[in-house]
């Protein structure tokens, strides 16, 4: 069992994916359900329209999302544990020590808040360039999500664009002699029904919900990170901004914990810019 879960990390994304789509083609194609015409006017057209459609560096950013997110973690203990460390170099050993630590953090959105932290002249001005990047972030995101919408609603939409050019076909034959030349037609009416629903709801509406579920947690990641960055501006201690934000996740919080004012501060700046934020998806 360890043997295949390597040989599967070892192929990636792309590899499993070439694998499972050849395994389900040879199904298909045994079972009489794989007919290169229908798979050309359905997948081909739902692709070569999308293609058209949206910028390249837009579906370039599609594939990075949906790869982000079917390998992203589910934890949130390790952007706790690293502001806490973080926050710790800060009182400790000061500003060079810390900036050197906030380089070998793994969040690049972490890496250059800190940044943001150490240059910036106040919290106000901190605040405004960490959530405008976030903003920023959040829309390219639901935009590249839109891509995904649009393709779910394409597939059907070519595979009754098939079946109605099956259909076509089929009458065409109808009062000819011949009356083997009325399956070709009868296929590719079924099939490309067939095709657009499978990969509308068994292909792009999973990605398109993992996707969404994988940018609503991102979201709260920045929003963690600016407010953990806002506290190490203030060079508040390492349990204070644990417990800030711990009230995010709420998970993990100890049952002593009192609603002191860092919980409050925690709750009152994140839920401005996180209005703003999730209002600007909306609208996107």
């Amino acid at each position: 069992m360890n043997g295949v879960v390597l040989s599967m990390r070892r192929l990636g994304l792309i590899g499993i994916g070439f694998v499972v789509t050849s395994v389900l083609a040879t199904l298909a194609a045994s079972a009489g359900l794989l007919d290169p015409s229908a798979l050309a006017i359905t997948v081909g057209g739902a692709l070569g329209v999308t293609w058209v459609t949206f910028p390249r560096a837009r579906l370039r950013q599609v594939c990075d999302l949906v790869g982000e997110a079917l390998a992203a973690p589910g934890d949130f203990e390790p952007l706790i544990a690293t502001l806490k460390h973080l926050a710790h170099v800060h009182r400790v050993d000061g500003v060079p020590a810390l900036e050197r630590a906030a380089a070998h953090a793994e969040d690049a959105f972490l890496r250059d808040a800190v940044v943001l932290a150490v240059e910036a002249r106040s919290e106000a001005e901190l605040r405004e360039s960490l959530v405008g990047e976030a903003r920023r972030w959040a829309a390219e995101g639901e935009a590249a999500r839109q891509v995904l919408v649009t393709l779910g609603k394409l597939f059907p939409a070519f595979g009754l664009i098939g079946t109605l050019l099956g259909l076509v076909s089929l009458m065409r034959h109808l009062g000819g002699a011949d009356l083997s030349a009325v399956g070709p037609g009868l296929g590719i009416a079924v099939l490309t029904t067939l095709y657009g629903a499978v990969f509308a709801n068994v292909v792009v509406l999973p990605l398109n919900a993992k996707l969404q579920a994988y940018l609503a947690r991102r979201v709260l990641v920045m929003q963690m990170v600016i407010e953990g960055t806002q506290l190490l501006h203030r060079r508040e201690y390492p349990t204070r901004i644990e417990r800030a934000l711990r009230a995010y996740v709420g998970a993990g919080r100890p049952a002593a914990i009192e609603k002191g004012s860092t919980t409050r501060a925690a709750a009152e700046s994140g839920s401005e810019w996180n209005d703003d934020l999730f209002a600007t998806e909306r609208a996107a």
